[in-house]
């Protein structure tokens, strides 16, 4: 195993990641992806790199609302670094079992004066995170031990972090701020599952959203089969299981999965690779995959297709283009074009039809903030129903473009009807000629998977 550079230090990486995603507006998994290639990480640093990233990320709520128990200043007035710091060493105390709190406390206190370099700041970091380690009664207790809500923290699972004063408002209360605060994430967010999905189904989408998301392989298999590919991790004593053509791997980074290179796999989610099978793409069909960086269903859709028909791969992004272009030529994918355009209000350049279309429109992300961590802090309720109005614009590009025995599938990763159901049927209200052929919706962690919505439509002359 490849050992760390001594100068290597984790949590400093880890700072510099969180406060990027919080300014810049960036990803974490590209973030987290560039910084692990360098070769300079051995596995177990980077395992506990994206577990910090994430798992801070994440929990982001919950650890201010600790924080703010426990601080004479309120966290809007604390320094950024000393914040991110707080939030890494407190993470580090409550959801992990394996690091002891007074490494986790130390290792903030240094990185404080790393980056700050002042007495009053490393001791102010010390002092709030010595009184919330000094307040927690049980840090592994089952949830028949929780007779006072406010007093305890959920971690994972039945695991609950109990403490000595209460530090959460009281449920019968306010409900949905309870929630929020208990489970790190947007009230607005939490009042709009409530009123859909009822309490408990809402306790269920959250605790769904806060574990580390499983990583499923999609298995190339014009070069190797499951089976075999399962037998090449065992090879490499990788554990791992299948669902269907799927290969689910536990705990392991991708650039540590044998096969990446050579375009044996691709990570895909399992609810994302039903998209391409409902789309029933047949041999030699033309399909539209609009919106389709980075080509997760694209390649999917051409391996479905073997070495027939042809696909068109649109998205308004050029550079993400090259993401799809790098996908193929690692999966050894040759039947697609690449075309830039803007899908919205008619502004494609396509003067043909085509016998598939498929739309993964952009959306809110609400189904896979496991996978996505930062974006429920990123989305405001507003955004919903501006991108509903560019998915049903989107929607009726693509509707213009399919043949009159083709089918056309509508999909996304969000779980808000004002992005699914609510377009479908506006859609189908305006255009007459359209009938819902079917249509699947999916919750966070239902069938092991991430959320999401798929719809199939065609013209009603298709049975004349």
């Amino acid at each position: 195993m490849k050992n760390s550079s001594p100068k290597t230090d984790i949590r400093y990486e880890c700072i510099r990641i969180l406060r990027a995603i919080d300014e810049q507006e960036v990803f974490s998994r590209e973030l987290l992806a560039e910084r692990c290639s360098r070769g300079d990480l051995s596995e177990r640093d980077k395992r506990l790199l994206v577990e910090l990233t994430n798992g801070v990320t994440r929990h982001r709520l919950s650890l201010d609302t600790l924080i703010s128990g426990f601080s004479k200043i309120p966290l809007a007035r604390i320094e950024p670094w000393i914040v991110y710091a707080l939030r890494i060493g407190l993470y580090q105390i409550v959801y992990l079992d394996k690091i002891p709190s007074s490494a986790a406390i130390n290792t903030s206190v240094e990185l404080v004066k790393k980056l700050i370099r002042r007495a009053d700041a490393a001791n102010f970091t010390n002092a709030v995170l010595r009184s919330i380690d000094r307040n927690i009664h049980n840090k592994s207790a089952p949830a028949a031990e929780i007779t006072d809500p406010r007093m305890a923290l959920h971690r994972r699972e039945d695991t609950w972090c109990t403490f000595h004063t209460p530090i959460f408002p009281n449920p019968g209360e306010g409900l949905s701020s309870y929630l929020s605060m208990m489970y790190s994430h947007p009230e607005w967010l939490i009042q709009r599952w409530i009123v859909r999905h009822g309490k408990e189904d809402t306790i269920k989408i959250c605790r769904a959203n806060n574990r580390a998301p499983r990583l499923f392989l999609r298995i190339n298999q014009r070069k190797i089969t499951a089976r075999e590919f399962v037998a090449l991790l065992d090879q490499k004593n990788i554990s791992s299981h299948t669902i269907g053509n799927a290969v689910i791997v536990d705990d392991i980074v991708v650039s540590e999965i044998p096969g990446f290179v050579e375009g044996l796999f691709y990570v895909q989610d399992i609810s994302a690779m039903k998209v391409a099978e409902f789309l029933k793409a047949e041999k030699s069909h033309t399909v539209l995959d609009l919106c389709a960086a980075p080509g997760g269903k694209t390649t999917h859709i051409a391996e479905l297709l073997g070495n027939t028909g042809w696909i068109y791969a649109s998205d308004i992004s050029s550079k993400r283009l090259q993401l799809i272009k790098k996908n193929c030529l690692r999966l050894g994918i040759q039947n697609v074009s690449l075309v830039c355009a803007d899908a919205s209000e008619d502004r494609v350049p396509f003067h043909i039809q085509f016998d598939r279309v498929l739309i993964d429109a952009p959306c809110s992300n609400t189904g896979v903030l496991a996978r996505r961590a930062e974006a429920r802090w990123r989305l405001r309720e507003q955004d919903i129903h501006k991108l509903a109005s560019l998915q049903y614009s989107i929607l009726r590009t693509g509707a213009a473009l399919m043949k009159s025995d083709g089918y056309l599938v509508y999909s996304t990763c969000s779980i808000e009807p004002e992005e699914n159901q609510d377009v479908i049927k506006k859609f189908i209200d305006t255009t007459s000629q359209y009938y819902l052929d079917a249509e699947e919706s999916y919750l966070p962690g239902e069938n092991t998977g991430d959320g999401g919505y798929m719809a199939r439509l065609y013209q009603k002359q298709r049975y004349r």
